[in-house]
């Protein structure tokens, strides 16, 4: 078997397992029997779940940061909100999975110290990077922000994560739209 293409797998399923039942719901056990491969064989890879978890938020990071700077630099910055609502809209809804940020920050009080930090580090760069496009808006004309830009970027990313898991809990993408007509009806960020 190829060992690029078992860890692979492993994350995989371990992102999908997290995002649908958190940390604390799935084993190496559960793992072993999706891939058909020996949890001993988990444990070559992964010597412990916090490795796994590790490389898996790292690796969401990363796909997350490359999305996000894949939006087009010259839309406007209401675009670039609409874009970027969306990208969470398509891989989300009609799914039973959330963000694994957000699935992990549900399970803060279990996870180790340096996946915490990771699971920071995303939650910061999303606000950053909303911090940025709302203050083009105000430049530009597009939004209007009331108050603190961080503020309304934490704001937003916080609406944002609420919205995915609401979606999920009523199994209803429209929550989705909710936030985004919410967000941008006027142009107005509260």
């Amino acid at each position: 078997m190829n060992t690029e293409t078992t860890r692979t797998q492993i994350m995989q399923h371990a992102q999908r397992l997290i995002q649908e039942r958190g940390y604390n719901g799935f084993s190496y056990r559960d793992l072993s029997a999706l891939i058909g491969i020996k949890t001993s064989s988990i444990h070559y890879y992964f010597p412990c779940k916090e490795d796994l978890l590790l490389a898996v938020v790292q690796q969401y990071y990363a796909r997350w940061q490359a999305a996000i700077q894949a939006i087009d630099a010259s839309l406007s910055a209401d675009a670039k909100l609409r874009v970027y609502v969306d990208i969470h809209r398509q891989a989300f809804c009609n799914t039973d999975r959330i963000c694994l940020a957000a699935a992990l920050a549900a399970d803060l009080a279990s996870l180790p110290t340096g996946v915490r930090q990771a699971v920071q580090d995303f939650y910061r760069a999303n606000e950053d990077w909303l911090a940025q496009v709302l203050e083009q808006g105000v430049r530009e004309g597009s939004l209007r922000v009331p108050g603190d830009l961080g503020t309304a970027a934490r704001s937003t990313f916080a609406a944002l994560q609420g919205s995915l898991v609401t979606a999920r809990l009523f199994n209803n993408s429209d929550r989705m739209k909710d936030l985004l007509q919410g967000a941008l009806s006027g142009r107005e960020l509260e």
